[in-house]
């Protein structure tokens, strides 16, 4: 048990301002991401990503409704 408290000991007394600073940008973007997860997988907001949930296959078909090209040997649909 002791190894594992000397393993993880930290110095916070010799740490820089760009520790400081990492520790502080990594803890606040830790937090927005737990936030934007709690936010997107929220069933009250299940209806808003929903009506986006084909918007590029949407827009694809609308773009290309009317233009057709010809299919050669060894080209794909």
């Amino acid at each position: 048990m002791s190894s594992l408290r000397e393993y993880f000991a930290t110095d916070w007394e010799a740490m820089t301002h760009a520790d400081w600073s990492g520790l502080i940008i990594v803890l606040i973007l830790t937090v927005l991401m737990a936030g934007l997860y709690f936010w997107v997988f929220n069933p009250k907001n299940r209806d808003k990503f929903e009506q986006h949930r084909d918007f590029v296959n949407e827009h694809h078909d609308k773009h290309h409704e009317n233009t057709h090209r010809e299919v050669e040997h060894g080209q794909a649909k």
